[in-house]
């Protein structure tokens, strides 16, 4: 706590005295691209995984497979919660990241379904 304390006062007072140099905005700068990129690419990977989940939704519609596959889930969850504490992320946050992406991969699923039923 000490430690925290002290750091937040030198740049509260860097802040006040106007310190807050290029440097420091270049850093950020570059990070801040750094995280643009990587959310992109977030959104690039779920895509092609919700593509994946569509191809194999239609192939448990053609071969009468229930949509949802507990099992296998659950081993996905496991590997990712693995996963996830060797990048420091904690099991709180890849259960529900994972929880999501798996509710759109069955919502991709059933709406295959629905326009099969629809033709």
């Amino acid at each position: 706590m000490k430690k925290y304390f002290c750091g937040l006062v030198v740049f509260v007072s860097c802040l006040s005295a106007g310190a807050f140099g290029q440097s420091t905005v270049d850093t950020m700068r570059y990070y801040r691209a750094q995280i643009d990129t990587l959310d992109k690419q977030i959104i690039d990977l779920i895509g092609q995984r919700t593509a994946a989940a569509r191809a194999i939704g239609q192939y448990k519609m053609d071969h009468q497979i229930g949509v949802v596959q507990n099992k296998r889930f659950e081993k996905v969850l496991e590997d990712a919660i693995k996963r996830g504490k060797k990048n420091q992320l904690s099991e709180t946050f890849i259960r529900s990241l994972f929880d999501q992406v798996h509710k759109e991969s069955i919502r991709q699923e059933e709406a295959l379904k629905l326009k099969k039923e629809s033709r």
